[in-house]
């Protein structure tokens, strides 16, 4: 069952006011896809007209792509859905590329981060990626389990 999604009809001086705009939002990979982008500005909109610009999901690591000395790619599947993360090196990193750590296939992490559109597709651009014991993604659908009723159920 996904979330019914409505834009948020007020003006976007009053989207601070909704404590979802300045946390990141603890939903499914699934919720995000389906997420409704703003024609305004980078935020999204879920359930019933909430604003979110930042996101938590936990899953696990379904694919790596190291592009380049400055990108490296991940596809992270929590069970609803399948996301791109980008996550971008520093320039000591860059320059030092054994310091680089990236996470292998299997692995359950907690991505932070920017939800974003780039060319048509849905990504989130990692702001913080942990390795985490696979109960934690238990955990995490009982959250998001629970946000998601109050999402569903209450007015911004």
């Amino acid at each position: 069952m996904n979330l019914a999604n409505t834009a948020c009809t007020r003006p976007p001086e009053d989207w601070g006011l909704d404590p979802l705009f300045w946390v990141p939002a603890k939903l499914f990979i699934g919720d995000l896809l389906l997420a409704i982008p703003s024609e305004l500005t980078s935020v999204y909109f879920v359930g019933n007209q909430h604003i979110i610009r930042s996101v938590e999901i936990v899953g696990i690591v379904v694919s790596v792509n190291t592009r380049s000395l400055k990108l490296t790619v991940y596809h992270i599947d929590d069970g609803t859905g399948v996301i791109l993360c980008a996550e971008f090196t520093t320039p000591e990193e860059q320059s030092d590329p054994e310091t680089r750590f990236s996470y292998p296939l299997g692995e359950t992490v907690s991505v932070e981060g920017r939800l974003s559109d780039f060319r048509d597709e849905r990504q989130v651009v990692i702001r913080s990626i942990k390795a985490v014991d696979p109960n934690q993604e238990t955990l995490g659908w009982l959250e998001r389990l629970a946000l998601r009723d109050s999402l569903a159920h209450s007015n911004f």
